[in-house]
């Protein structure tokens, strides 16, 4: 079959079983790594992708959820399949997987039928993905060239975010954060879409380039707002970093003068942190209801929401 698949497993013998069993399927063109640095380093550079990739959880350097989350920062891997391997039965691992953008995982030892199944599921998308590339490109262009869903170094849009919330277990606490450009969500008709745009993007290249824990996700919502969410932080941790990010947005935006016609060079943020067994729906309600809260009050602040406990 003229499939590319790439494996990256630091274990000899898994990464041997791995070439061996998909050999079995008929994918002969199987290409593996055993470091997960060499592996982002030589995938991240290349313009052609492969079909699917199998990441091991557990490796020492960098682990497969973080290499996971680098490899959807690229803009050409961001439809790609990633399939974790893990042996550890902790669902808190696998919550993070999907949170860094994996598509499905595997427990080792792997059953074979399994493995067949979920992996022509993964192929099958890949191909329905590659068949609608073109004209959804075309179409989800606006006026002024941007596409408004997916905006550069960003992982895709609200409903990329909403797939990876329902995939948590509650076990774990989850910090949800809307952000708001405040020229724009207080005077949205005063921009030609042209300038709206531009600014949109200029900010989703900012918020793109400042580092975040793997597993962390970020993404446009809709128009002027963004939304991310963290596994396992405290209020505490994640106004501090939200301060810094703010701090970065708001340098960019102060460049953009003309752009701004004079108008706000500042974010609004709203937290929402919901403790363990908190329904990941209702710290993301939180958080943009706190956002709304926050319009034609003093701008350029980070709210924190009432904490939500199960």
């Amino acid at each position: 079959m003229s499939r590319k698949i790439v494996a990256v497993d630091d274990s000899d013998i898994a990464r041997e079983l791995v070439v061996a069993t998909l050999a079995d399927f008929g994918y002969d063109t199987v290409e593996t790594y055993s470091d997960p640095r060499q592996a982002l380093e030589i995938l991240s550079s290349r313009n052609e992708t492969p079909d699917l990739v199998l990441l091991d959880i557990m490796m020492p350097g960098m682990d497969g959820i973080e290499l996971c989350a680098r490899l959807r920062q690229v803009e050409a891997w961001r439809d790609v399949p990633i399939v974790m391997l893990t042996s550890r039965t902790d669902k808190g691992s696998l919550s993070r997987a999907f949170m860094a953008g994996a598509n499905d995982y595997l427990m080792k030892p792997f059953d074979r039928v399994e493995f067949q199944a979920r992996l022509k599921a993964q192929l099958r998308l890949k191909s329905e993905l590659d068949r609608r590339k073109a004209p959804q490109e075309t179409a989800g262009r606006t006026a002024g060239g941007v596409r408004r869903s997916h905006v550069p170094g960003l992982l895709g849009d609200q409903h990329t975010l909403l797939d990876a919330l329902t995939t948590l277990d509650g076990t774990e606490a989850l910090c949800v954060y809307a952000l708001s450009i405040d020229a724009l969500s207080s005077n949205m008709a005063d921009f030609t879409p042209e300038d709206r745009e531009a600014i949109i993007a200029e900010v989703s290249r900012r918020l793109a380039a400042i580092e975040m824990p793997a597993g962390d996700i970020l993404v446009r919502w809709e128009d002027e707002s963004f939304c991310g969410a963290s596994l396992g932080r405290s209020a505490a941790e994640m106004t501090a970093r939200l301060e810094r990010i703010s701090e970065q947005v708001e340098a960019t935006l102060a460049g953009m003068g003309s752009r701004l016609r004079g108008g706000e060079t500042t974010l609004s943020i709203a937290l929402s942190v919901g403790g363990a067994g908190s329904r990941a729906s209702e710290v993301l309600g939180d958080a943009f209801r706190a956002l709304e809260g926050m319009r034609g009050e003093a701008t350029g602040t980070i709210r924190v929401a009432e904490r939500h406990d199960a």
